[in-house]
């Protein structure tokens, strides 16, 4: 076997730590350095904390670095590192051509999607929203247009109709490190092929600033219309695109209620949990016990 090749990790989210760690188990690659957000204020305290990406890397002993800026200074400390590859999966910034340029076999990328189609960031969430049965993971070579490179490969997987955006993101990971174990060494031996995308079948979402808790309001004539049949299959996919984050919520009298799991029945919405502010996550029956004052609307 031939020496392995120098890699690269740009990532920062916990699918993408998932990933990371799944690269030490192929011994086509070495992994000579990671590529991260910045720290970030959370909680609310707002203490600065290390991306899980970060927190991955310096558990592995990886080096690791969190540039402010992609500019040639931070390109520099890389090109000491002597990468063949770099691979990005959901790191959260755009990389310049330069960047992209740098390693000796090229920069790839993890998409969760069946590219061309839900290029962007939310291309988990839409799928669901959009009652798709099916989405996947695409890997391919990076250009610097959005999610627009040539196709080195792709797997499909299945969205159930009891999908949110959680737990498709684990099917979609799991797929994803299958995916690299197979084709990683194709390319460490320069042996893959990529066709180009088609662009007459290109669509995007929306950008991830959307995904906010004003936009995930949804009204409650809407969902109680959908537990009695109407539009339910639309309401449970819409509720699900938004769980666990921002949470689908609604208004019941003056009670903001964020709705935390639901379900179909005989083509009717069930609502099973949902949660007041500040309150721990009750049962529909529990909540509905509780307010019958604005749950039995006529």
């Amino acid at each position: 076997m031939s020496n392995p090749k120098n890699l690269i990790y740009f990532g920062s989210p916990l699918f993408s730590a998932q990933i990371l760690e799944s690269l030490l188990a192929l011994k086509d690659i070495k992994l000579v350095g990671v590529v991260t957000q910045p720290d970030k204020p959370q909680g609310r305290a707002q203490t600065l904390t290390p991306s899980p990406v970060a927190q991955t890397a310096s558990r592995l002993n990886l080096p690791t670095y969190k540039p402010a800026g992609l500019d040639e200074a931070n390109l520099a400390h890389l090109k000491l590192l002597k990468p063949d590859i770099f691979l990005v999966v959901s790191y959260g910034k755009i990389i310049p051509a330069s960047w992209l340029a740098t390693p000796t076999l090229g920069t790839f990328n993890i998409h969760f999607s069946l590219l061309p189609k839900y290029r962007g960031a939310l291309c988990i969430s839409e799928a669901i929203k959009n009652l798709d049965s099916e989405t996947g993971v695409t890997l391919m070579k990076m250009d610097s247009q959005l999610d627009h490179g040539p196709i080195i490969s792709a797997q499909k997987v299945a969205i159930d109709t009891t999908d949110d955006t959680a737990s498709l993101t684990t099917k979609l990971t799991q797929a994803a490190v299958q995916l690299l174990a197979d084709k990683l060494p194709e390319i460490c031996a320069q042996s893959f092929t990529a066709i180009d995308q088609d662009e007459s079948k290109a669509t995007f979402t929306p950008k991830t600033s959307f995904l906010t808790h004003a936009n995930a309001f949804i009204s409650s004539e809407k969902i109680i219309s959908a537990t009695n049949g109407i539009n339910a299959s639309e309401i449970s996919a819409l509720i699900r695109s938004l769980t666990p984050e921002p949470g689908a919520w609604t208004k019941l009298g003056n009670r903001e209620i964020k709705i935390i799991n639901t379900s179909l029945k005989d083509e009717k919405l069930q609502i099973n949990l949902v949660q007041l502010p500040g309150k721990s996550p009750i049962t529909w029956k529990q909540f509905t016990a509780g307010y019958q004052n604005i749950t039995n609307p006529k």
